[in-house]
């Protein structure tokens, strides 16, 4: 009996082992450490205005930049990096995302496979959002505390990854949005919302998550109806929309409203929005009441044209009143070379979005989106060391953005393509 009994500890052991090194063999972690670190040559466009320049060089320290020009005072240890004949660019920024909800459907792939990628936090979804360019990542709904064990992760570097800034739950109600969508497990639903229509209870909950560590709040408050005018999507009360309002400004939150008509728009607005998420839906035009309100707001209208089609009916206008536009995809869906992001930046530009704006939106706007503008989203001195060296001039052609030589988040070489060459 002893014999057995030691054989199938024996057996264990190496079951355990063997599933140990097999997780953390795929678990995407980082390959580097930040550098000191000189960028030479290439044109620099900071996004601090719509002309690059001949970059003047550019010095990073401690994972910040330090110093740009000619004048800056370079260590003998600095790792020069020349970007000759490419052209450097802000980190990009996703505002709309949902990092639980998908990777590329794979028919093929069976459920315990899946539950072990979520296990390692979808190493596969973080290394492709990080070779897409993509440097800043906006999760407006996630699985708690999965997302926020994730972040706290990529904080501490154990993980490789974009800089997450979170919401935590979606703020909705009972039979709202998307408490209702068909195919979504109830235990996803319970862990990935907070349905309330109590503006005290709704209140005290925002200041919990604050304490937890949430960057910001996302609230869905868009009601379905029928053709005969029946309520088939139920939306909060105005009053607990305004609750949430309150209490994100009290912490100092960005919040994000998903609506959908532009009553609704105007009472997000109202109640203090920072993003707009989808815009205006369903092929109703934007009308100059709308327009200005969201302009004297500095509110950032984020369209996700992938999940919203006939949004692409509303760019001109949005452009032409200077509207700040930010990019988000709904999705971390990646294909490698042809992400969701790069994706919806076609679609913007297609729609009538001149292409260095979008490169606008797909940047600083995103900072703004993020209520990061003084540490990210343009190339200058002081701000965190994100950005991308691209062969391609994006601003004249957002397809070229794609084209992706190296990845620089925080000093640390993220991405490179040559050593994927």
């Amino acid at each position: 009996m002893m014999k057995y009994l030691k054989y199938a500890i024996a057996i264990t052991v190496t079951i355990t082992l063997s599933i140990t090194v097999a997780y953390y063999h795929g678990i995407y972690t980082w390959e580097s450490s930040p550098q000191t670190m000189w960028i030479a040559e290439g044109q620099l466009f900071d996004a601090t205005n719509e002309k690059p320049v001949s970059n003047p060089g550019i010095l990073i320290e401690n994972g910040v930049i330090s110093c740009i020009g000619n004048s800056c005072d370079r260590p003998s240890n600095v790792l020069v990096v020349k970007a000759t004949g490419k052209s450097i660019v802000p980190g990009l920024i996703d505002l709309h995302g949902h990092f639980f909800s998908g990777t590329e459907n794979k028919p093929n792939q069976n459920i315990p496979t899946m539950i072990w990628q979520q296990l390692k936090f979808l190493p596969e979804v973080r290394q492709n959002l990080i070779e897409s360019g993509i440097t800043s990542y906006r999760s407006v709904g996630d699985v708690m505390p999965a997302i926020m064990d994730l972040k706290k992760k990529v904080q501490a570097q154990e993980l490789a990854g974009p800089r997450l800034f979170i919401a935590g739950p979606i703020f909705t109600i009972s039979g709202g949005h998307p408490t209702n969508r068909p195919g979504i497990p109830q235990w996803v639903i319970e862990n990935m919302t907070v349905q309330s229509d109590d503006a005290d209870d709704v209140t005290k909950k925002v200041m919990t998550l604050a304490e937890q560590g949430v960057d910001g709040i996302k609230v869905v408050y868009q009601q379905g109806v029928d053709k005969n005018g029946n309520i088939v999507m139920p939306r909060m009360s105005q009053n607990t929309l305004m609750a949430l309002g309150k209490a994100a400004k009290s912490q100092d939150l960005w919040l994000a409203v998903h609506s959908g008509s532009t009553e609704e728009t105007i009472t997000a607005i109202n109640a203090g929005v920072t993003t707009i998420e989808h815009g205006i839906r369903h092929g109703t035009l934007i009308n100059e009441q709308l327009l200005d309100l969201i302009k004297n707001n500095n509110i950032v209208y984020v369209p996700t044209l992938g999940r919203e089609p006939q949004g692409h009916l509303n760019i001109a206008a949005l452009n032409k009143h200077n509207i700040v536009l930010g990019v988000g995809t709904d999705s971390p869906v990646m294909l490698k070379g042809n992400s969701s992001f790069h994706a919806e930046l076609s679609r913007m530009v297609n729609a009538g979005l001149p292409d260095v704006k979008a490169l606008i939106a797909a940047t600083r706007n995103g900072a703004l989106g993020l209520k990061m503008a003084d540490k990210l989203g343009t190339i200058e001195t002081g701000k965190l060391a994100d950005l991308l060296i691209v062969d391609g001039k994006p601003w004249q052609d957002i397809h070229t953005l794609k084209n992706i030589e190296k990845v620089v988040i925080g000093g640390r070489i993220a991405y490179n393509k040559d050593d994927i060459d």
